[in-house]
């Protein structure tokens, strides 16, 4: 860990379908599933945690998708205030997500298709990095840009070798980068082009991160997002519980006994 004083762990809490995807899903039920999740993760020991929209679209973010994520980052800041949240939209979009941060006084973003091309299911998407970075500035917002490399849910343009597109994604102006192959063998290989690149700001594996290999994973960058390693195995029904808070506290006793051994 070159960049970071102690391991980067990110909670990432999925929201169910809402709005045009899903009219009958009330507000009220979203609160209530968004607080319950981030709570279990805060209180067994993942304090950084981001809400992540997943409502299809293929354009930008939806006016509901905006108002509602800055709405529950807002609830969330005020009913645990000592969480750091971030806010990740399913849409294309580089404005978006940093308005709804900054309104809601969130602490980051990740934006999947940052610098280049990706081909995925939704069509063609090119990089909308300058477009964010630019209107960060313009609203001298502090909110920090975790940026993905190359988004798993499609493949790279070609021609591009990784180590360029992790160029672009840091001179474009994120403040971390994520890296996360379509497996788990391409995502260590991703990491060790990064390691031999001074890029001066932290590195994360965004998928695929378990507590069978988050040390293997801390040896070569400065965190990780993780997610459905962690859930219930069987949700209570009727219970707005996802994530299980025994194996919550476990991954994270396990990287503070990385914090001692290192």
């Amino acid at each position: 860990m070159r960049y970071a004083k102690e391991p980067v762990i990110i909670g990432a809490v999925h929201l169910p379908y809402y709005g045009r995807n899903n009219p009958s899903q009330s507000v009220a039920e979203i609160e209530e599933y968004v607080m319950a999740n981030v709570k279990v993760h805060y209180e067994n020991g993942i304090d950084t945690v981001y809400i992540q929209d997943e409502n299809l679209n293929t354009g930008p973010a939806l006016p509901e998708t905006i108002a509602l994520t800055a709405s529950l980052a807002k609830m969330v800041k005020m009913e645990v205030p000592g969480v750091k949240l971030g806010l990740i939209m399913q849409a294309h979009d580089g404005v978006a997500p940093i308005a709804a941060a900054a309104a809601a006084g969130a602490d980051f973003v990740r934006i999947k298709v940052f610098a280049g091309t990706m081909y995925k299911a939704e069509g063609i998407r090119t990089g909308v990095g300058e477009t964010a970075v630019q209107y960060r500035t313009m609203i001298n917002s502090p909110v920090k840009i975790l940026a993905d490399v190359h988004d798993r849910e499609g493949i790279p343009m070609p021609g591009v070798p990784v180590d360029m597109a992790i160029g672009w994604a840091s001179h474009i102006g994120a403040d971390g980068l994520i890296l996360t192959g379509h497996d788990y063998k391409e995502t260590m290989e991703y990491l060790e082009t990064a390691e031999k690149m001074e890029l001066g700001k932290p590195v994360l594996v965004g998928g695929s991160v378990s507590e069978d290999n988050i040390y293997d994973i801390l040896d070569h960058c400065e965190g990780a997002v993780v997610s459905s390693s962690l859930m219930l195995d069987d949700p209570v029904p009727g219970s707005p519980l996802r994530w299980d808070a025994e194996k919550i506290r476990r991954f994270a006793d396990k990287v503070r006994h990385y914090r001692k051994s290192r």
